[in-house]
């Protein structure tokens, strides 16, 4: 918890793909802060993989939304624990299909100074990955599929 109090749960969900021009927004909107020094941003964009021979052409993603924003709230919660200078974080997942190239994860943070930045980004997109019920389907382009694995 910080110091100014628990965090309300925050819906990271966005249908569909992030779309840059949000992320340019999410940006801009920080420059009247003054007291950052430093943003550290993760993008997270669907791979034109190949699985034995065939080409993903997009990924269906699901969660259980309930579980995965109590479980991120408490990761926030951690982040500001151990980054106490992070000013901002901002975290978004798309649901739905979303086609190779798209973009469909974002970890925004933004702090005095670039280490804390990084670091608390670089091990929020870990916990992200590793604690968040959000199921990724990859479509092939002969119309299976098969339940991404996160390496």
């Amino acid at each position: 918890m910080s110091s100014s109090g628990p965090h309300k749960v925050k819906d990271i969900f966005v249908e569909g793909a992030i779309d840059p021009a949000f992320i340019a927004t999410s940006i801009a909107k920080h420059a009247s802060r003054t007291d950052i020094g430093a943003h550290e941003i993760f993008l997270g964009q669907v791979r034109a993989d190949t699985v034995d021979g065939t080409a993903v052409v997009a990924i269906e993603y699901t969660a259980y939304r309930e579980m995965a924003l109590e479980a991120m709230t408490r990761i926030r919660e951690e982040a500001f624990e151990k980054w106490p200078a992070i000013t901002c974080l901002h975290v978004h997942h798309g649901l739905g299909l979303i086609p190779t190239g798209a973009l469909c994860f974002m970890v925004f943070a933004s702090a005095p100074h670039r280490k804390a930045a990084r670091e608390a980004v670089a091990w929020i997109v870990d916990r992200i990955k590793a604690d968040l019920p959000i199921f990724g389907r990859e479509i092939l382009s002969d119309s299976t599929h098969l339940w991404k694995t996160n390496q």
